[in-house]
């Protein structure tokens, strides 16, 4: 669900939290509110302007646990699928389905051949996560003074990945 202004104490709350913040930039402290403000509004345009965003995550009851879609990187260049989720959601499966479903969405609505993923080398829930969701391991590098694992998915690979699934299925 794309992000509106009046979401601003949502995603403020979400990264108020320093285990949140733990493996994003800016690190382990509560993310500045002139900083959430910046971060929401570039939601809010690349939605209006491409479609392709950062969107808000509810439960089927309406409850806000997070946010996630994509962010346009320029180093490396290329769209990179992101998410961030409330602890006490943690551990759920829900940053794996996410994954899963956004990287389908992604190649079924863009042209584009590849989507990134990456976290902290330390973060190996996500690293799990972006394997689950089907990318492989393509470079080590630091991003924000970090050293982060990069993946990275070509929509080849995902297509034919699909096609082993729905053979399975069957």
């Amino acid at each position: 669900m794309p992000f509106v202004e009046a979401d601003f104490p949502l995603i403020l709350d979400l990264h108020s939290d320093r285990e949140v913040n733990r493996y994003l930039s800016p690190g382990p402290a509560p993310m500045a509110a002139n900083e959430v403000r910046e971060r929401l509004k570039t939601y809010i345009a690349d939605h209006s302007l491409t479609g392709i965003s950062k969107w808000k995550v509810e439960t089927k009851e309406g409850l806000f646990v997070g946010r996630t879609g994509f962010s346009y990187l320029k180093d490396p260049d290329g769209y990179e699928l992101g998410y961030s989720f409330r602890r006490e959601v943690w551990g759920r499966g829900y940053a794996t389905e996410i994954a899963k479903g956004l990287t389908r969405w992604y190649f079924e609505r863009t042209e584009v051949d590849y989507l990134i993923a990456y976290a902290l080398m330390e973060h190996k829930a996500s690293l799990r996560v972006m394997q689950k969701a089907g990318f492989q391991h393509w470079q080590d590098r630091e991003k924000h003074g970090c050293p982060c694992r990069f993946y990275r998915i070509f929509r080849e690979e995902f297509e034919r990945s699909q096609a082993i699934e729905i053979r399975k299925n069957r």
